[in-house]
């Protein structure tokens, strides 16, 4: 018995050794080494004159030169950056991922630890209500969403309803600075190199509450190519390759007491068999196959409730935003037909604008900007304000179109009946416009629910983000992304109905048929 179970883990050992194996042949074949980041987040990684520099970058540089192999980076945001892995689009994760048991469970493997980090708090300056974390549960804390300063801040006790939770940490300090936030957790050295650029207001409070190891990630399949990503990083280690990057990047030196601390965390990552010598006796193995499609319904099963509420706060950001647009439509696209020139003037520069620039930078302007003319709202008030401006403004092109496509006689059959100007609009013209554009308003409702996924950039728990939350960890983004997806169908496929019956009700050929039947 003891032969055989013996045996069976040899045969096991064999073939992890020759997938890892094919998995470095293949990098070797192709030439490079590729790897996903989520480039925002200095010193690591953060994008200068079009390329990719920071501490990681010049590690994973070393690594693929290592490798004998160029190195090509994939600059995703963080939601994207795991899920990168599972699809076999990057062979490394290099993003200051910490490691944690939850995300090793998820099918995610990890280096020996390669730096030391922590969660630290950021403050506005003077604000001395917050000095440790304890300080926090009755605070509204900025995070990066799905990262380890969350997951601190969640630890603290800060409840759910005090977090927002943004993209990216700069606009959690941004949040800060304007007043909105108490404060922001994040990593120290990211916080560190961003408040030296910048943020002159905001200050670190206290040390680090939250000591961690951050480790680059490979995909579970691939063991053989972590064990020589850590065979390479203790090489860095001794020949002072490491000690030159941590220098140029952090702006102290690499101490003895760092590099002990380092060695005493060794064996922090994931437990991976060194298998250099079995697999260079098996030789090369067979290059990688399969899919990396996968359905998980357990996962689909946990996750539905959550993306149900975020579909429930898209249907309510689409409903007034989409009411509040139409009106503001209709009331612009009067406005530009009336004689009333500057008015008109007025009317058309705001729908060029608007129709002009990216309805992700509107958000962002009324957000982030406004509280610098002192004009505060909410996440909710800024999604529903951006979004019906921008609705308004598409809305009044498809109102107008409709106006003018109503024969002038009929006008000039109403004003020679007596009727002012405004009950012509209201009894004659108006009633056949609506008619008319009955169908593109409904395509515009489409349009808007699939555009509120925008939001979710100011800390809004729509759908979209709710999604990209949970794929972050979950191991398994495939899964959840097409849940998401079928959210998303489940409520733009009634409306697209209504569009098709619209347009044969109120088609001249419709009208026909109906007639002769």
């Amino acid at each position: 018995m003891i032969t055989r179970l013996t045996g069976s883990l040899l045969l096991i050992g064999l073939a992890a050794a020759a997938f890892g194996q094919g998995m470095i042949d293949q990098i070797r074949s192709k030439g490079e080494l590729v790897i996903a980041t989520d480039a925002t987040y200095p010193p690591f990684e953060v994008v200068k004159n079009d390329e990719i520099v920071g501490f990681d970058a010049d590690v994973g540089a070393e690594l693929a030169h290592d490798m004998g192999v160029k190195v090509r980076w994939i600059n995703l945001e963080w939601a994207g950056v795991l899920g990168c892995l599972e699809s076999g689009k990057a062979d490394l994760v290099m993003a200051g991922v910490t490691i944690t048991e939850e995300r090793k469970t998820k099918g995610y493997l990890f280096s020996r630890p390669y730096f030391l980090s922590g969660q630290v708090i950021a403050r506005r300056k003077g604000d001395t209500r917050i000095r440790q974390p304890q300080d926090l549960k009755d605070k509204i804390v900025s995070v990066q969403a799905e990262t380890t300063g969350q997951f601190a801040v969640q630890r603290a006790g800060v409840p759910k309803s005090h977090m927002l939770k943004f993209d990216q940490i700069q606009d959690g300090l941004m949040d800060v600075r304007n007043g909105k936030s108490d404060a922001a957790v994040a990593d120290l050295p990211t916080l560190q190199a961003i408040l030296r650029q910048g943020y002159p207001e905001i200050e670190l409070a206290g040390p680090v509450f939250v000591k961690e190891n951050l480790g680059i990630v490979a995909w579970k399949t691939h063991p053989e190519l972590t064990s020589l990503v850590n065979q390479e990083l203790d090489h860095m280690m001794v020949d002072g390759r490491y000690a030159a990057f941590y220098q140029r990047w952090f702006h102290e030196p690499l101490t003895t007491a760092i590099v002990a601390e380092l060695d005493g965390v060794k064996n922090a990552g994931s437990k991976v068999l060194d298998l250099s010598k079995i697999a260079k006796t098996i030789g090369p193995g067979k290059p990688v196959t399969g899919t990396a499609f996968t359905f998980r319904w357990d996962l689909f099963r946990e996750a539905l409730p959550l993306l149900a509420r975020g579909a429930l706060l898209t249907l309510e950001l689409t409903a007034i935003s989409l009411v509040l647009g139409i009106a503001g439509g209709l009331g612009l696209a009067l406005v530009r037909i009336s004689p009333l020139g500057p008015l008109k003037a007025v009317a058309a520069v705001y729908v060029e604008v608007i129709r002009g620039t990216p309805l992700l930078m509107q958000i962002y302007v009324i957000y982030f900007v406004l509280p610098a003319f002192h004009i505060e709202m909410t996440s909710f008030e800024a999604g529903v304000l951006a979004l019906s401006l921008n609705a308004a403004a598409y809305c009044s092109e498809v109102f107008r179109a409709g106006i003018e496509s109503i024969d002038v006689g009929q006008m000039e059959a109403a004003r020679s009946l007596a009727m002012t100007y405004p009950m012509s609009m209201r009894w004659v013209i108006l009633p056949q416009t609506l008619k008319r554009v009955l169908p593109p308003l409904t395509n515009e409702a489409v349009a808007l629910l699939k555009d509120s996924s925008l939001v979710s950039v100011v800390a809004l728990a729509e759908l979209m983000r709710v999604g990209k939350e949970i794929a972050t960890n979950s191991g398994s983004p495939t899964t959840v992304y097409l849940s998401v997806a079928m959210f998303y169908l489940a409520m733009t496929l009634p409306l697209t109905w209504l569009v098709r019956r619209l347009e044969v009700r109120f088609s001249p050929t419709g009208n026909q048929r109906r007639r002769v039947a």
